[in-house]
């Protein structure tokens, strides 16, 4: 194991530093003064983060903005379906939305997703017929058995139409 990485400084006996033990995931605070012990205090870090707000994209590598889209009539499915990536969140949600106002829910779909620095995908806005649906043929009711020649596509049992969701 490598030793903790440590931040400090101080003058004439007494001082401050700050400790990040990268295999316990904690920031440790150390203080000393020639007169008074000071025990350490350990601070976890997704708890300081959060305390201070700290988002991970401003201490990591940035969030990546991806837009996907696809026609109802063509399915193609993955990273097939992606259309553009963007680093900042105002180009994404205006190429989204570009897709938005530029077909009806019948015809294609359209996702805005985020990708973080450990891979995890968020979605952030969705917009047409849910992939299990046909255009033709109405969504099953919940409770009540699909059709055999349909199957869900994400793992998911929701209504045919999912309304688009733009920020304020």
């Amino acid at each position: 194991m490598g030793r903790a990485k440590r931040l400090g400084g101080g003058t004439g006996g007494s001082g401050l530093a700050i400790e990040f033990v990268r295999t316990r995931k904690v920031v440790r605070l150390l203080g000393w003064t020639p007169d008074v012990v000071i025990d350490p205090l350990e601070i976890p870090l997704d708890v300081l983060c959060r305390e201070l707000g700290i988002a991970p994209r401003d201490v990591g590598a940035p969030v990546r903005f991806l837009v996907f889209a696809g026609s109802h009539h063509r399915p193609l499915g993955g990273l097939r379906d992606l259309v553009g990536t963007f680093d900042d969140e105002a180009s994404a949600w205006a190429a989204f939305r570009d897709r938005r106002q530029s077909q009806e829910s019948g015809e294609g779909w359209a996702e805005l997703a985020t990708i973080d620095l450990s891979g995890h995908v968020e979605q952030l806005a969705w917009f047409g017929l849910h992939p299990t649906s046909n255009p033709a043929t109405p969504a099953p009711v919940s409770g009540l058995p699909r059709r055999a020649d349909t199957r869900p596509l994400r793992g998911h049992e929701h209504p045919a139409y999912l309304r688009a969701v733009t920020p304020s």
